[in-house]
């Protein structure tokens, strides 16, 4: 299973570069590190779980072991992708340099945050007023 998880990520690369000279003259265009990344990232594993389940439901396929070895490998792939991929993807962003925060980009959005904030906590602060919010819980609410 895990050597199944690696060939699919060097297999979704390849693919990904084999078409990267024309990825890179259409639309945003696309850099290596991004081809690096959208070879890592992928999917999560949906669809092909998807497609398992419709192979092991299906009753014209009467070899049951093949249908377990199918469903059982294509979950474990998913569920790999998920565990490994997926809580170390952000990482490799931070690593390859694909989304820097300037510190403007991280003050702007920390003052639209805040002023968030004000606003919700006055708008909480009117509806306390309000007859038809008596009943709220307005601890659970905040």
């Amino acid at each position: 299973m895990i050597a199944a998880y690696v060939m699919l990520h060097f297999i979704r690369f390849f693919m990904i570069l084999l078409f990267w000279p024309v990825l890179k003259r259409i639309g945003y265009g696309m850099t290596f590190n991004q081809v690096l990344l959208a070879s890592y990232a992928g999917l999560r594993g949906a669809v092909g779980l998807s497609l398992a389940m419709i192979v092991f439901s299906d009753e014209k396929i009467k070899n049951e072991y093949l249908k377990d070895i199918i469903l059982l490998h294509i979950s474990g792939v998913a569920f790999l992708t998920l565990i490994i991929n997926a809580t170390t993807t952000g990482a490799l962003v931070s690593y390859l340099g694909l989304s820097p925060y300037s510190d403007l980009k991280k003050n702007l959005l920390l003052s639209v945050s805040n002023q968030i904030d004000r606003q919700v906590n006055q708008n909480i602060l009117k509806m306390k007023s309000e007859n038809y919010y008596k009943f709220v819980d307005w601890d659970v609410v905040k």
